[in-house]
Formats: structure tokens, C-alpha cells, sequence
């Protein structure tokens, strides 16, 4: 059961039916306050509801729960969607350029994009740059992408605050979670 996050899927709702006006949602907190489970719940009922309208819908991972495993690039996540919304050289390009090429793949249509558990690829304490800043080029790209210009959503869960959305506040919305 998913108790006293009513407000969180009432922002995710409102945010999906004004796609186009809020293109970014990020729930943000530490590791075990339900961030990826109230997703799921959210997520079971677009389903439930055959995604309200959405195109397309694409989540990723990049975290094995439990596993102790954690991504260091997104490499994987960028070749993957590349690949699945269709693009005809995933290989092709600088990262930057693959990161703009899903952009625009992604923006072809309605899409629902969940990106959960992002943080292993955002700047920590103890990095030369500022904290919570993505930190590899072709998903720093997508999300820049995303924030500037999206009919869909994409909805981030993370530990850090995603510092390349600050520049984005009238598109973008952050929600830390308490716990």
C-alpha cells in the first residue's frame, strides 16, 4: 500500500494532462522514502487507464535495487532508447549528439519518460562541479532537451537535486519528498 501521497500523484496527474506546460517532474529524496514505489503506483494507474493519451512510454533504471550495482554512464540507457524509438545509427555521433537525436525522437510524440534512481550519474559531495549536475553529456543533453521543449513528461526520481533544471523553473517542477 502507498499511504499519504495523494498530493505527489495529484502532481503527477496534473502535470501529464498539461503536457506542454510542465515537461519535467523530479521527486526527489534519500534511498527508501518510496520515490520509485510511488512512481510504479502512478505508473499502474496510467496503465490502468491506457496512459491517458500517451504516444509511447519508455522507463529506465539505473539502479539494480538490492544488487549494490551502480551505473557510472548512460551509455546503456541512451543506446537502448536510441534503439527503441527508432533511430537508424544508435552508434552515431558524440554523445551530445546522440543525447539531442533522443530529444527529438522523444518530442515526436506524446511520450511518458521515467528515468528512476539517476543520481549515480549526477555530481555528489566532493565533485569539482556543482552538486546534483548530471554528468554524462548525451543524458545532461536529453534532460536539457526535455526541460526546454516537451509535449510529454518526463518524470526523474534521484537523491540529488537535478542542478541542470534550475535554469528551466517555468517548465520544470521539483518535489522533495519528506519522509
Amino acid at each position: 500500500e502507498l499511504f499519504g501521497r495523494s498530493k505527489e500523484l495529484a502532481l503527477m496527474d496534473e502535470a501529464w494532462e498539461e503536457a506542454g506546460q510542465t515537461h519535467i517532474v523530479s521527486l526527489v529524496a534519500w534511498g527508501g522514502v518510496g520515490k520509485s514505489t510511488l512512481v510504479n503506483r502512478w505508473l499502474e494507474q496510467m496503465e490502468a487507464e491506457h496512459y491517458r493519451g500517451a504516444r509511447r512510454v519508455f522507463g529506465w533504471s539505473f539502479y539494480s535495487q538490492g544488487t549494490g550495482e551502480r551505473v557510472t554512464s548512460a551509455d546503456l540507457i541512451i543506446s537502448e532508447a536510441l534503439t527503441w524509438f527508432g533511430d537508424p545509427d544508435p552508434t552515431a555521433g558524440s554523445p551530445w549528439d546522440k543525447g539531442q537525436r533522443l530529444s527529438d525522437l522523444v518530442r515526436q510524440e506524446k511520450t511518458l519518460l521515467v528515468l528512476d534512481g539517476m543520481e549515480p550519474l549526477q555530481s555528489g559531495p566532493g565533485y569539482s562541479f556543482e552538486r546534483g549536475k548530471v554528468k554524462d553529456p548525451a543524458l545532461a543533453t536529453l534532460i536539457a532537451e526535455l526541460a526546454r521543449d516537451n509535449g510529454g513528461l518526463c518524470i526523474i526520481t534521484t537523491r540529488e537535486a537535478v542542478a541542470d533544471l534550475a535554469r528551466f523553473l517555468e517548465a520544470t517542477q521539483q518535489k522533495d519528498l519528506e519522509q
